[in-house]
């Protein structure tokens, strides 16, 4: 059987959005039941004029072996009403500030793009635009996270939906925050279809309730130096890495 690989690489960014659109609703409409009628995707990642995200950030580096860890605080928020692109969705502008605690005042950190979608929602972030969540949820569920921005084809599995409809619950600074119905999309699901070692580790989380939105998101990355006697085994001497995690701890209107 002939392997193809489709992708949208080398056209004109407008163009490569269209052909990149029809190529992903291609694929998921050929891996689902057309009888079957799909829950509201939009659900799982709510966006409304004005509203807003609080994330509460733990952010470690390290470099030779020395790690830095600090705190802060991202707030994410709809900057007015949706436009439409030049595909026929609905674009909402959304602005990253930063904060060091609660009582400083908000800083503009960077901007970023989402498009809901009939069958995705997709962000855009310094300019790479991502699959972050597609319709629908299913349990292994895979899709291609970067099928717009020509670092995978269309057809690439890099994404995976985990623990759908599940509950989840964090707890950050001794208070939990729990969520009846969640949806967990990663890129590690067994580790098995990523290039993921030991001495590379590079994992990607993010869980989304429903009606709320993401509530956590988590990020590893790792370069470790495997060539001591010791080889690739606990306690790793990371050359460079860093971890994030991203705990929602307010929301509003």
């Amino acid at each position: 059987m002939m392997n193809i690989r489709y992708s949208c690489a080398g056209l004109a960014r407008t163009t490569r959005a269209i052909c990149a659109t029809g190529l992903l609703l291609a694929g998921l409409a050929g891996c689902q039941n057309t009888t079957e009628t799909p829950a509201p995707l939009p659900d799982y990642y709510p966006l409304a004029a004005n509203s807003y995200r609080i994330y509460d950030v733990a952010d470690t580096t390290w470099r030779n072996d020395v790690p830095t860890a600090s705190r802060f605080q991202f707030r994410e928020q709809v900057a007015g009403e949706p436009t439409t692109d030049a595909t026929g969705q609905q674009v909402y502008q959304v602005v990253r500030s930063r904060r060091a605690k609660a009582a400083d005042a908000w800083r503009v950190d960077s901007v970023l793009t989402v498009t809901v979608a009939p069958l995705s929602v997709t962000e855009q972030f310094n300019n790479r635009r991502t699959v972050v969540l597609v319709q629908p949820a299913k349990e292994g569920k895979s899709w291609s996270f970067n099928a717009f921005n020509g670092l995978d084809s269309v057809r690439a599995v890099t994404r995976f939906y985990q623990q759908v409809d599940q509950p989840f619950s964090i707890v950050r600074d001794g208070k939990t925050y729990r969520y009846e119905n969640t949806v967990t999309t990663a890129n590690d699901f067994n580790n098995s279809l990523n290039s993921v070692n030991a001495a590379y580790i590079a994992t990607q989380r993010t869980t989304f309730a429903a009606g709320v939105g993401p509530v956590y998101r988590v990020s590893r990355r790792f370069d470790n130096d495997c060539s001591g006697a010791a080889g690739c085994r606990l306690p790793f001497f990371r050359r460079i890495g860093q971890s994030r995690s991203e705990v929602l701890i307010e929301s509003g209107k």
